[in-house]
């Protein structure tokens, strides 16, 4: 479990760490050095004498120029007093450390898994709930810092001092500090058996029942007109309700598990001081020869129950959320050898030169986890500023041609060559800076025009000259200046839910306009829309093909009379190549499309 912590954090953070731990010897020696302080205190308040017998004391005694007894119990009781505060405040001092510490590590943690997730290319998406994803950010990761991380950190810190402590209590009656360690330690040792095996079981059903909550809210969400309409919130109530009340009674459990043994060792501790005090009364004479130790023993147990309870709370902890751990160390560490080599910042990045001509040679496809191919040694050429189409049945492999376009999809066999430049990993960022996409879905932020025109940029970075030109393109300054409230500040809702579809779109062409890509690809960017938003949207789109290359993903054969190249897929391959014209007359799967669609 620690070395998985460790492999966790960073250099840096390793450093800090180890910093910490030495922080929390010093604290310790000084929180021992102030409960062994009592003992001898106390046997000056029962023997003065002590003062004068003593030659430590008695040198302090005359060199200071004390005048009498009695101020020099005062004095030394308020050194006593000294050392007990300045122990305290280091407590609370380490104890301020290991909090910044463990919250930042949920910080960094989070931000290393989403900086991990974001890394991968677009096929490890295609297998994943995003809810999970999300899950694991923003809970697990709290959950492994604040039920893994802490409590090793708890158990180190309090381990020390727990330790001191017994040493010294060796030191000044070995039988009893050996009993005692025997009696304390057993007791913990025997219920955290007992108990280990249950902790194990419900810390992988609270992981399981986490993950189940969270997937339950994303897809009550996910559409919440379409909930609405049917009326069926009660379905994803329960849906949800019995995860989450799994989760909260293993949560509980958990945490009773771990409290167990301290209403037991309480009682067994200080039985045992009435029992040490027994034993001084039947073996020694004197109030004053065993007073001092009973004290000792008493502050000493004061401050050793609480260690040893946050150590015992601590290891329940860390093993009940250990299948977090696991599950967050594999995600971490599951991913290095399928990284890619995107570049997380574009904006930094050429664009790769392309002016004459993009190529597919021999380009075949297979989706993770199927074994039939979707794109079949496929061979294309579009020239520059040219507007390009595919057209086919569902399924025939459209869309994966343009997400292999796109960087998104990675051949299995095959090239994409840009003026006689192929596309690897190394210069795949460069020929993105090339591209603008256009989905049939437009993802918009709840947030205002500007941030979802220009996203992903920094406000303090936005060219507003490129957002109104880009929305002027697209068909859409007019509407934003003349008939929303805020203009281009106005607040779109969560995914642009005050827009109309078409507006929707036109926000998406501008976005894509935004950093003047010279490909445009258009992913039946109209499906979805009637036929009166559909000629609005084009008429948008034919401001941009004079001085763009286009490559449109068709659903309606309609928007793609004008192409100057369409190509036919069927099955992952093409079927035929031409204009609208002489395809509508030829080929049988155009003609078929055609059939249907009229």
């Amino acid at each position: 479990m620690l070395k998985k912590v460790l492999k966790l954090l960073t250099k840096r953070e390793r450093k800090r760490l180890y910093l910490l731990f030495v922080v929390m010897v010093v604290s310790a020696v000084i929180e021992v050095a102030g409960i062994a302080s009592i003992m001898p205190f106390l046997s000056l308040i029962t023997s003065p004498d002590l003062i004068q017998d003593n030659a430590i004391l008695n040198r302090i005694y005359t060199d200071l120029s004390f005048e009498s007894t009695n101020r020099f119990l005062i004095f030394t009781g308020v050194m006593v007093l000294i050392i007990l505060v300045v122990s305290n405040l280091l407590v609370f001092l380490t104890n301020w450390g290991l909090a910044r510490f463990s919250w930042m590590r949920n910080h960094s943690i989070a931000r290393r898994l989403l900086r991990s997730y974001l890394s991968q290319p677009y096929s490890f998406f295609l297998n994943q709930n995003t809810s999970i994803l999300g899950k694991n950010i923003l809970s697990e990761v709290q959950i492994v810092v604040k039920g893994v991380i802490v409590p090793l950190l708890e158990i180190f810190s309090r381990g020390i001092v727990a330790v001191f402590i017994f040493i010294m209590l060796i030191v000044v009656e070995p039988v009893l500090a050996l009993s005692s360690i025997i009696i304390l330690g057993g007791a913990y040792i025997l219920t955290y058996r007992i108990i280990k095996q249950r902790l194990n079981i419900k810390g992988k059903k609270r992981y399981k029942t986490n993950t189940e909550r969270f997937k339950a809210v994303s897809e009550a969400f996910g559409d919440i007109k379409q909930l609405k309409l049917i009326g069926c919130e009660n379905i994803f109530i329960k849906r949800f309700s019995k995860p989450s009340d799994e989760y909260a009674k293993h949560n509980a459990s958990a945490q009773i598990i771990g409290h167990i043994p301290r209403y037991i060792i309480e009682v067994i501790a200080f039985g045992g001081i009435i029992i040490i005090v027994l034993y001084f009364l039947v073996t020694r004479k004197g109030l004053e020869d065993f007073l001092p130790i009973i004290g000792l023993y008493a502050f000493s147990t004061y401050r050793l129950l609480p260690s040893l309870q946050l150590i015992f709370t601590g290891i329940a902890t860390a093993r009940y959320n250990n299948p977090g751990l696991d599950s967050l160390y594999n995600e971490m560490y599951s991913f290095k050898e399928r990284v890619v080599h995107p570049s997380l910042d574009k904006k930094k990045v050429e664009p790769l030169s392309f002016c004459k001509i993009l190529e597919l040679k021999s380009i075949t496809y297979v989706y993770p986890g199927t074994y039939k191919p979707v794109i079949k040694d496929l061979n294309i050429k579009i020239d520059v500023n040219t507007s390009i189409a595919f057209a086919g049945a569902t399924g025939a492999g459209k869309t994966t041609i343009a997400n292999i376009i796109l960087g998104l999809l990675r051949p299995d066999s095959g090239k994409m060559i840009v003026d006689g430049v192929e596309i690897t990993d190394e210069n795949l960022s460069s020929w993105q800076r090339n591209l603008g996409y256009i989905p049939q879905d437009i993802y918009l932020q709840h947030d205002t025009v500007i941030k979802n025109i220009t996203f992903g940029i920094p406000y303090d970075k936005v060219d507003m000259d490129s957002v109104i030109k880009s929305a002027k393109i697209a068909n859409i300054h007019d509407f934003i200046t003349e008939e929303l409230p805020d203009k281009y500040n106005t607040i779109v809702g969560e995914r642009g839910v005050r827009l109309s579809g078409g507006q929707r779109q036109r926000i998406g062409i501008a976005r894509a306009l935004y950093h003047d890509p010279a490909v445009l690809v258009l992913d039946e960017a109209t499906s979805a829309l009637d036929g009166a938003t559909e000629q609005e949207v084009f008429k948008a789109i034919e401001n941009i093909a004079k001085t763009k290359t286009l490559i449109i993903i068709a659903h309606r054969l309609t928007t793609i009379q004008d192409c100057d190249v369409i190509y036919v897929m069927e099955n992952g391959k093409i079927v035929g190549t031409g204009r609208y014209d002489k395809l509508i007359k030829t080929n049988r799967v155009f003609k078929k499309i055609a059939k249907v669609q009229l």
